[in-house]
């Protein structure tokens, strides 16, 4: 019977190609199994089974990662790879059995996927501030101090409160008189965060609540009061992660309290008010929580 011109080599090459990639897929399983390091302790299971199986889970580069130790413990066996380790029991000691689950357990870790986290659920800033009333009477009075703040919440929206304590400052008066003030302001805001770059830009809009010691300077038979004026905060930062957890951030805060305070002195009367606004400018250093998983 006469033959089709061309059939054979047709049936050939397609016969090649269909063996192309059991060819290749053999080829790399070889790569990976000569690249194991793989360190079986006993008899159970067979250490040429464990990097037969290994060697078609993982490629070449991957199975370069790390060594894994097998050791059979009788009823148990313990496999590690990395810092990661497992023991399991056996006491029917089936070797094929072992064989697999050392193969996945290693595998898994070999891999190490690149796993993609969200924003932190918390953050912590800790740093120094300086605070000044720039529209109270006289000189500008001003002041150092501390303050850490804590925002909750991993979505862009997040609930910040703060707490600080502030080195005393000199409010300049009438007719020359002088007066020192306290400060501990307490802060409860909502806080709107962009994730879009690696800068954190952020900005803040709540409540204050200003806790004032006042006492006046120069005089005799004095004693210092205390406040407490309720007010809105508004407030822009700014946080530069420099690690897996770690940053550097800045702020500018602007706390307005609208009942001022009238301060007296004896004989001489009213000499003058406590500031209704002050700004203040923070650098602090941040701490990240967990991360977060993205939706």
């Amino acid at each position: 019977m006469p033959r089709a011109p061309g059939l054979v080599p047709i049936v050939a090459a397609a016969l090649l190609a269909a063996a192309a990639p059991t060819a290749r897929a053999a080829g790399g399983d070889a790569a990976a199994a000569d690249a194991l390091t793989l360190d079986v302790v006993g008899g159970c299971p067979d250490a040429e089974a464990v990097r037969r199986l290994l060697a078609g889970l993982v490629s070449p580069e991957e199975a370069r990662v790390a060594p894994v130790v097998i050791q059979d413990r009788g009823s148990r066996y313990r496999i590690s790879v990395r810092k990661a380790a497992m023991m399991l029991d056996d006491p029917a000691r089936d070797c094929a059995a072992r064989a697999r689950h050392a193969a996945v357990v290693a595998s898994s870790e070999l891999h190490a996927p690149k796993v993609i986290h969200g924003p932190p659920i918390w953050t912590v800033e800790k740093g120094a501030v300086i605070d000044a009333a720039p529209f109270a009477s006289g000189d500008i009075p001003w002041s150092i101090g501390a303050e850490i703040r804590g925002a909750y919440g991993s979505k862009p929206w997040s609930l910040m409160g703060a707490a600080g304590a502030r080195a005393p400052s000199t409010l300049t008066l009438e007719n020359g008189w002088r007066a020192e003030l306290l400060r501990f302001p307490l802060d409860l805001a909502a806080r709107l965060t962009s994730y879009r770059w690696r800068l954190r830009m952020w900005v803040a809009v709540g409540g204050t609540l200003d806790v004032t010691g006042i006492v006046g300077q120069e005089l005799v038979q004095t004693e210092r009061v205390w406040r407490v004026n309720l007010g809105a905060l508004g407030q822009v930062g700014a946080t530069l992660p420099i690690g897996d957890r770690l940053g550097l951030a800045a702020a500018i805060a602007i706390r307005w309290l609208p009942r001022h305070y009238d301060l007296q002195v004896d004989p001489v009367g009213r000499v003058g008010e406590t500031p209704g606004w002050w700004i203040g400018i923070s650098g602090d250093y941040t701490i990240d929580g967990n991360k977060s998983t993205p939706p």
